[in-house]
């Protein structure tokens, strides 16, 4: 296995572990980063190594860069965030200053006043686009033939907010990484209305129509997210920067608004209702089958204009399979007894689609939201042939061919958005993730739930069962992780320095699900 530390990051994020040791940036799971001493340009920077590995005698702080490591692009100097012209609709600048959004945080002041200061000090989104000038990202750049990561719009659009502005945005509206626009919309039509006392009197189609985006309840903020957080058209990240270092996506929203910082004031918001992190679960849920089956639909639609024009094109898209089915350990002999009728059941060899969002949406299915629709039952029926189709299709370079998988998968878009409206609008969203409903389920297709996959997704529906409710205050952390969930959730981390889980026993899984209460 490839040492890979920030795949293994990504999945701490999604299972909300935080490592001992924590840097002085605060955010979970930060101080597993690889360590970057760049005091100023020159300095020493570790080129793929964890905190520690540096050889003292070839890379020593102070000291310059290791012989054989490759100079570090350096940003422009950062003067801080200074408004500009090209870009003040966009620019965190707008929203920060003292009198606005960017006050001195105190228990005195109103939440809004000091938000941007909060976002800037704990939110892992305001450091995205300097991600881009660590050494991973560089080596990934290379490895992908394309120039500095930092000036390279496929990774600007998810690491800072140049996706809203056609041409290139300064240097100082970059730097403020996943801004406010990237989330709240392109502020040049609001930004003067969203101060005045009529603006809470407008309506959200009203606000919307000048550029504001809804993120006051869990459908909202799951569709923002999953834009860049699962992918779509205009935000897809593929097998080749996976292959090049970039961690797999993996996206549940109500695991995530448990664990990331939050710079608003819940009070009076859809974090104060009884059955908020349920109803995260569900329509998160839903929200990430639509997404993922909305990129497999662009991807197919792509392929199949490559291909009835003879240019080349990217398909398969392997970043739509289990990861596990190619990237495996072979000399253990594996036993599948699976006596489930096709087409739920895939041909042994055969890599399955997308067994994260899969299993996600298949725990709404079997009924552990409530309540439940027709939609439920004909999106699982949708999800099933789609991924039998695949089953059969997946290595036809065939135009025709394509463009059937394209047309199920947006017949999987329609069914899922209809069912994240649908458990949005609900009244009450209940979990029910109780032991026997789980084994049923995983006893339907033991090859797609006796996955890793599978096994994180029921440990995030047994969050929302057994951790649900209104949203508290602060960031939870698993506390000393003597709860059988918190032992559980641990389980599935990748064994540091892999990028796999190795090791994984799905039997095993199963008897700790056993023993959570």
């Amino acid at each position: 296995m490839v040492r890979s530390v920030p795949v293994r990051l990504a999945v701490a994020a999604i299972l909300g572990m935080v490592f001992p040791g924590a840097c002085a940036g605060g955010a979970p799971g930060a101080d597993a980063f690889p360590t970057t001493i760049r005091s100023e340009p020159g300095h020493c920077q570790l080129a793929d190594g964890a905190p520690g590995d540096c050889p003292p005698d070839r890379c020593a702080p102070g000291d310059g860069v290791a012989p054989d490591a490759a100079p570090m692009p350096w940003p422009e100097p950062y003067g801080g965030m200074v408004p500009d012209p090209a870009g003040r609709g966009l620019s965190t600048a707008s929203c920060a200053s003292s009198s606005c959004h960017g006050g001195p945080r105190g228990g005195n002041h109103a939440s809004h006043t000091f938000a941007a200061t909060t976002w800037v000090a704990t939110d892992p989104h305001a450091g995205a686009y300097e991600t881009l000038f660590e050494p991973r990202s560089v080596r990934m750049a290379r490895l992908l033939g394309i120039g500095p990561p930092h000036t390279e719009r496929q990774c600007l659009v998810c690491h800072s907010v140049q996706e809203a502005a056609p041409d290139p945005l300064p240097p100082a509206v970059l730097a403020d990484g996943a801004g406010c626009a990237s989330c709240h919309g392109d502020a040049t039509g609001w930004l003067e209305a969203h101060s005045q006392a009529d603006w809470k009197r407008l309506s959200a189609a009203e606000k919307r129509a000048v550029g504001f985006r809804d993120l006051s309840g869990p459908l909202g903020r799951a569709r923002e997210c999953a834009r860049c957080h699962v992918g779509d058209a205009d935000h897809d990240m593929h097998h080749d920067h996976v292959a090049a270092g970039h961690p797999r996506l993996l996206f549940e929203l109500a695991q995530l608004q448990r664990r990331w910082p939050r710079h608003w004031d819940p009070r009076g918001r859809a974090e104060t209702e009884p059955d908020f992190q349920a109803r995260s679960w569900a329509v998160g849920q839903a929200v990430a089958l639509e997404a993922a089956a909305t990129l497999l639909a662009a991807r197919a639609s792509r392929a199949a204009a490559a291909v009835k024009t003879g240019a080349p094109t990217r398909w398969p898209e392997y970043t739509e399979f289990d990861c596990q089915a190619c990237h495996r350990d072979l000399t253990r002999a594996e036993a599948l007894t699976d006596a489930a009728p096709l087409p739920r059941r895939l041909p042994p060899g055969t890599p399955g689609w997308q067994p994260w969002f899969v299993t996600g949406s298949g725990l709404l299915d079997a009924g552990l939201a409530t309540p439940s629709s027709a939609d439920g039952a004909e999106l699982a029926g949708q999800v099933s042939a789609l991924r039998a189709n695949l089953a059969r299709e997946w290595l036809a370079i065939d135009a025709a061919r394509i463009e059937r998988i394209a047309a199920e998968a947006r017949g999987v878009v329609r069914g899922a958005r209809r069912t994240a409206e649908t458990l949005a609008a609900a009244p009450d969203i209940r979990v029910v993730a109780d032991g026997g409903r789980l084994d049923r389920l995983a006893a339907t297709d033991p090859r797609l739930w006796r996955s890793w996959d599978a096994a994180v997704q029921m440990t995030l529906a047994l969050e929302a069962d057994r951790r649900g409710g209104p949203a508290t205050l602060g960031v939870q952390h698993p506390g000393d992780r003597s709860h059988p969930l918190d032992r559980l959730r641990e389980s599935l981390l990748y064994p540091l320095g892999f990028d796999a889980p190795v090791g994984f026993d799905p039997e095993r899984f199963h008897q700790r699900r056993a023993d959570v209460p």
